[in-house]
């Protein structure tokens, strides 16, 4: 079965309302469609040829504390998408070590409201 979000999430960058993967607990998040300014915030994006995914926080300014969660996705069902977070590396003004996550995959309902794109997560 063909996931009916699939062209639409891995064609362009998105501006996320937190870091996906960041939380394993987190419940929702807000995805819109990156349009390329000085920008300050979570974006994230997702590979289609290696089927992996990078969320971070990024600031046009460069001086700050900054986040980035890289895994792999894998879209199933017509509407839901699978995450691993393989790593969180910490840059900038962190002086936190690299850390290495071999968790459980995080399921996630896709949605869309208007222009946005809408994960909600499904399991516990």
């Amino acid at each position: 079965m063909k996931n009916i979000y699939k062209n639409e999430l891995e064609n362009g960058i998105w501006e996320t309302n937190a870091i996906l993967g960041l939380d394993p607990n987190a419940g929702k998040f807000t995805l819109t469609k990156f349009i390329q300014r000085k920008f300050a915030g979570n974006l994230t994006s997702f590979s289609n040829k290696e089927m992996n995914f990078s969320s971070g926080y990024t600031a046009f300014c460069g001086n700050d504390n900054f986040t980035t969660v890289i895994g792999k996705y894998d879209f199933f069902d017509k509407d839901k998408i699978s995450i691993s977070v393989d790593s969180v590396t910490y840059s900038g003004g962190w002086e936190k070590p690299t850390e290495i996550r071999k968790k459980k995959d995080l399921i996630y309902l896709i949605s869309k409201v208007d222009d946005k794109l809408i994960l909600t997560k499904q399991n516990e």
